[in-house]
Parts: structure tokens; C-alpha cells; sequence
């Protein structure tokens, strides 16, 4: 049996990821099918999912992670 999500994703990231996996040759469907397979696979999540990509916040966020950066006693300013 298999199943048909059905998400909501902002245009602009879809063609974003589209031409990226334009370029590997294939799709981002098929990536999806991929990454669900190997989670599957190796009970893991197979990537990294910090806050590194920047470009992906709104604003808000943004501006909250510089703030609370402030506040990491890790950090020596």
C-alpha cells in the first residue's frame, strides 16, 4: 500500500528546491521518497536540521536568534 501527502510548501523554496535537484537529476519528489527511505532505513534523520541556513527565517526569527545569541554565556565577546 502506499500513501498521497499532501503539503503546503511556499513557492518560492519548491523552486528553489526543484532547480537543485534538477540539476542531480531527478526531482523533489523523488528526494522526499528518498529521505523517507532512509529514515526508514537507519531509524535517523539523515541531514542536519539546525538553524545554520539563515535565509530560511523570517525576520523575527532572525532577529531573536541574534538576541538570544547575546545572552550565550559560551560566547566571549
Amino acid at each position: 500500500m502506499s500513501y498521497l501527502w499532501r503539503v503546503r510548501i511556499d513557492e518560492k523554496i519548491l523552486d528553489r528546491a526543484d532547480r537543485v535537484t534538477e540539476r542531480l537529476g531527478t526531482s523533489t519528489q523523488e528526494m522526499v521518497r528518498i529521505l523517507v527511505a532512509k529514515i526508514a532505513q537507519t531509524g535517523t534523520v539523515p541531514l542536519e536540521l539546525g538553524l545554520g541556513d539563515d535565509r530560511l527565517m523570517s525576520p523575527w526569527e532572525q532577529r531573536a536568534k541574534t538576541l538570544e545569541s547575546f545572552y550565550d554565556p559560551s560566547k566571549t565577546w
